[in-house]
């Protein structure tokens, strides 16, 4: 059985089912908006707080937690997380011949201390 990645999986991506234009980057671009706001709670910082260490408003913020955030970027969020002291890393393999690559998030895994 083939694996699909959720990006590209229509029952995992709303953007996918509703054909949208560009829905696996704003399936990936949810992803890190999710881990996003987990890290603010995480912190438990308020979106103003959050707002001001991470470099931005805190309308602009709560509009992004709300789902509004298909003109960020990528690169903005990662920012955003970094600025939270999170860690992003982008790890590049050769896929099978043959086949498209996947682009995935996932949530380090941590290790017992």
């Amino acid at each position: 059985m083939t694996r699909i990645p959720a990006a590209k999986d229509p029952a995992r991506n709303v953007w996918l089912q509703l054909g949208l234009p560009d829905a696996e980057a704003h399936y990936l671009k949810a992803g890190l908006v999710l881990r996003l706001d987990k890290a603010i709670k995480a912190l438990a910082l308020t979106q103003r707080a959050a707002a001001r260490r991470i470099g931005t408003t805190q309308p602009e913020l709560s509009k992004i937690l709300r789902g509004k955030f298909s003109e960020v970027s990528f690169e903005r969020l990662m920012r955003f997380l970094t600025a939270l002291g999170y860690q992003i890393e982008i790890k590049i393999a050769a896929a099978k011949p043959n086949k498209a690559g996947e682009v995935t998030i996932r949530d380090a895994r941590r290790s017992a201390a």
